[in-house]
């Protein structure tokens, strides 16, 4: 049995029949049963069709990570976005601020069509070289994913911007993005 917990905040927030019209901020929370871990923690900021998708898992459930991923992936890939995972920790100040920014019109943009897939780094660690996590070396990180929940091989980290605001963050996530969602369209037209 799975439990459904729904969080909502901010003016106009509503839920009508299965659809959610997202006021300020929505949080979703899934639970597996009695006595488990978190699941998932889903947060959605309002954004265009085109905007950001943010599925935050903190800590490990009865799920192993791999299917976890595998499962994530093709749901990002069925809304027409790229997977990528973000590894964070509740203690990494760019990370807060990564998140808190993504309702800037810059981070929107720079995360358009990016499905974000947040890993808690130290709740997740002792599972990340199961899944092909084995370079995890700075967070806030983000890594592409495949349709099989493996990194793709490139990353972005932190220390691609300066200061972890907006204008400094936005265009090298951005470019990194249109980089990989173009490598995966070329590759994709070669098989």
């Amino acid at each position: 049995m799975i439990g459904l917990t729904v969080r909502l905040a901010g003016a106009g927030a509503m839920i009508a029949g299965a659809a959610l019209s997202l006021g300020a901020q929505t949080t979703i929370t899934f639970s597996a049963g009695a006595g488990s871990a978190v699941a998932a923690q889903e947060a959605q900021k309002p954004t265009s069709d085109s905007g950001v998708k943010v599925v935050d898992f903190k800590k490990p459930g009865d799920v192993p990570l791999t299917e976890l991923l595998k499962t994530e992936a093709a749901k990002a890939t069925k809304a027409g976005m790229m997977p990528v995972v973000e590894f964070a920790a509740e203690w990494c100040g760019p990370c807060k601020k990564i998140a808190a920014s993504l309702g800037d019109a810059r981070m929107i943009d720079a995360f358009s069509k990016v499905y974000i897939i947040r890993l808690d780094l130290d709740a997740w660690k002792p599972k990340l070289a199961d899944a092909g996590f084995t370079n995890v070396s700075g967070i806030p990180a983000f890594f592409p994913i495949n349709a099989e929940g493996r990194p793709t091989g490139a990353t972005i980290t932190g220390a691609a911007w300066g200061e972890d605001i907006p204008e400094n963050m936005a265009p090298p996530l951005k470019k990194f993005f249109e980089e990989q969602r173009n490598k995966g369209a070329t590759e994709k037209a070669k098989s």
